[in-house]
């Protein structure tokens, strides 16, 4: 079954799906994180298929996520390295890893994550407001820029309210 396209949707979670969507995709840029950088070591490391790891590498440099160079190493050896937009998917992934640690592994996560020079653990992602206010989804809205909103808090609830639970 061919999945849809979000092409048409004017949504940027849609757009973003329509990039990175693909679960291979996210295992190689989480790879990449972690410093791999070639076809041979994607593979290995992800047991992925070759032809299905040579079709997302060439989709994530064509979207700018990763790009080729000749190996430092060895000239005849080509490397996948993040860009700056790829690199800016390090939230998106910890955001995922801090899910599933929460709702997958119930806190028995065998993985951490952790500041390499400090040793501190990552505090939970959570979405702010320009003044560092944590924000729950209650106190979110959604709107077009040229728009009245197009999604509001839940009924009941005001914007910027407070409750004890969070």
């Amino acid at each position: 079954m061919k999945r849809s396209t979000f092409c048409d949707m004017p949504c940027p979670v849609a757009q973003s799906l329509e990039r990175i969507g693909e679960w291979w995709t996210l295992l190689i840029v989480r790879e990449a994180f972690l410093g791999q950088r070639r076809f041979g070591d994607f593979q290995q490391r992800l047991g992925i298929a070759k032809n299905v790891l040579s079709t997302r590498l060439r989709k994530l440099v064509e979207e700018g996520i990763l790009e080729r160079r000749v190996s430092s190493e060895d000239a005849r050896e080509v490397e996948y390295r993040l860009t700056d937009k790829g690199r800016d998917l390090m939230p998106v992934l910890l955001a995922l890893a801090q899910w599933g640690e929460r709702w997958i592994y119930k806190g028995r996560s065998p993985l951490r994550y952790r500041n390499r020079h400090t040793g501190a653990e990552l505090v939970r992602l959570a979405p702010r407001d320009r003044d560092g206010v944590e924000l729950a989804p209650r106190d979110l809205e959604i709107v077009r820029k040229d728009a009245a909103p197009t999604l509001k808090p839940a009924a009941g609830r005001r914007a910027g309210a407070r409750s004890g639970t969070r």
